[in-house]
């Protein structure tokens, strides 16, 4: 009788657990969240990060394949530097059928938080000279980041002396959408360290810098830095 009340007391013990042990077993959780979830939280920023880049320089293969075909049809070489959205539906067919083609992914124009006001977004049609309706622009949503990531055309360039404006009218058109010369574009985290923390811009150069700026982000780098970007703080990504 002793022996089965003392294993019935042996039992009860040991499928209780004394504060001790779950004290130890929390602090072990804490250090196991305290070390992957930073972790987890960078390696979303980084895969962020090269998306953006990423997404920069397919504009340039953009930029390369609008003046090469002369997708505006307006017989200038010029590149497109209006905003992010007039990739978006605006190239012609070769045989000038007026069909609609998708230079760019859908969810990079909905990511363009600064489409041109009194161009491609608004405007009776998307460029004059392809008679294509703006309604393909103004049906997505706006202010709709990609992968943490907002997208924008740049509006001044400082590479030159004077500054001269991205935005020009070099087919005497009435618009100030394209420029013979360059053009800048821009990527920022939607929210700083959370979606990413660095700023990335490229021109026709192909190059691709970034900077950290801080949760200062709703004005930076809209102006493309200067001739040489890494004095002014810039780093390029290889």
């Amino acid at each position: 009788m002793m022996r089965t009340r003392r294993l019935r007391h042996i039992c009860r013990d040991r499928r209780a657990f004394t504060l001790l042990e779950i004290m130890i077993v929390v602090g072990v959780l804490a250090v196991i969240l305290a070390i992957t979830i930073p972790s987890f939280l960078r390696s979303r920023v980084v895969a962020n990060e090269a998306s953006a880049a990423a997404t920069l320089r397919n504009i340039v293969t953009l930029e390369s394949t609008w003046r090469q075909n002369d997708v505006d049809r307006n017989s200038i070489s010029d590149y497109w530097t209006a905003d992010i959205s007039g990739f978006y539906r605006i190239e012609l067919t070769p045989d000038g059928s007026n069909t609609a083609v998708a230079m760019i992914d859908a969810a990079v124009t909905a990511a363009d938080d600064n489409k041109e006001a009194a161009g491609a977004a608004t405007a009776g049609a998307v460029i004059p000279d392809t008679a294509q309706p703006a309604a393909s622009l103004l049906a997505f949503t706006r202010n709709s980041p990609r992968s943490g990531y907002f997208y924008r055309a740049q509006i001044i360039d400082n590479s030159t002396v004077p500054a001269t404006a991205y935005r020009a009218d070099p087919d005497g058109n009435g618009q100030t959408w394209t420029n013979t010369m360059g053009y800048g574009f821009q990527a920022r985290p939607d929210v700083y360290n959370t979606n990413g923390v660095s700023t990335i811009i490229i021109n026709q150069a192909g190059v691709t810098y970034q900077q950290d700026f801080g949760s200062n982000l709703a004005a930076n780098a809209q102006n493309w830095p200067g001739a040489n970007p890494t004095s002014a703080g810039w780093r390029v990504i290889q």
